[in-house]
């Protein structure tokens, strides 16, 4: 049994590792991942890599292609375009209930994302790794409290499955908080629907906050062939 439950352990600590790394945009597109340098890196078996890589695939943040092995996906303008346009539908959703549905509580829990988010400082991953995490934390947290009073679990679920894919794109894109658009304005004037329960501007609000954000993941990434709006 301690044998089982050291394998478990192990298995969770190397997937939340290659987890973090990946939100964090480590690894390239395409990037291919090779099972020895893992088992190597991580001091790990094949058998747990393969499971760990295994259950980032289920979630979207990997591809697993048969006789090729796990690799980054490509993001090819088509898929950030359709990830961006799915995300705000979904997310969208989540946020319209949750305004329908949302107690004092969870009002309170929006004020204070967006307040932990608003004081929390904004930097690359190249410019500073801490900082970066610090705020790309807060601003997954923002996001989550505005849907979280949805009462769906599994929307719940599919937003966060849709957030983390989003978030390896925009990490990937070097995006800095403070290049030509003012960030923290548009999460101020979400924040401020969601109180307000107004839900068609709450709800456009964070569309267009999304689309501005794959707009930018299309310029920085380089590969656009159509930069226009999402088609909603």
């Amino acid at each position: 049994m301690a044998r089982t439950q050291s394998a478990e352990t192990r298995h969770q600590w190397l997937y939340l590792q290659l987890r973090r790394n990946l939100l964090r945009g480590d690894f390239q597109p395409s990037h291919r991942f090779k099972l020895s340098a893992l088992c190597s890196e991580y001091e790990a078996s094949a058998s747990v890599v393969r499971e760990a890589l295994t259950r980032l695939a289920e979630q979207g943040l990997v591809v697993l292609e048969p006789n090729k092995g796990f690799s980054i996906p490509s993001l090819m303008d088509a898929e950030i375009n359709d990830l961006a346009f799915v995300r705000s539908e979904i997310e969208g959703l989540a946020v319209r209930r949750s305004i329908e549905l949302g107690d004092i509580d969870w009002e309170v829990g929006v004020v204070a994302a967006h307040y932990q988010l608003s004081i929390t400082p904004s930097a690359t991953i190249e410019e500073d790794p801490e900082v970066n995490e610090r705020w790309s934390q807060a601003h997954r947290m923002f996001h989550e409290a505005c849907a979280a009073a949805c009462s769906s679990p599994r929307l719940l679920a599919f937003r966060g499955q849709l957030y983390d894919q989003s978030e390896i794109i925009r990490q990937m894109a070097k995006l800095n908080t403070g290049d030509k658009r003012n960030v923290a304005a548009e999460h101020k004037a979400i924040a401020d629907a969601v109180i307000a329960r107004d839900a068609d501007t709450a709800v456009q609000l964070l569309s267009n906050h999304i689309d501005a954000t794959r707009r930018a993941c299309v310029d920085s990434l380089g590969s656009a062939d159509d930069k226009g709006e999402i088609k909603q």
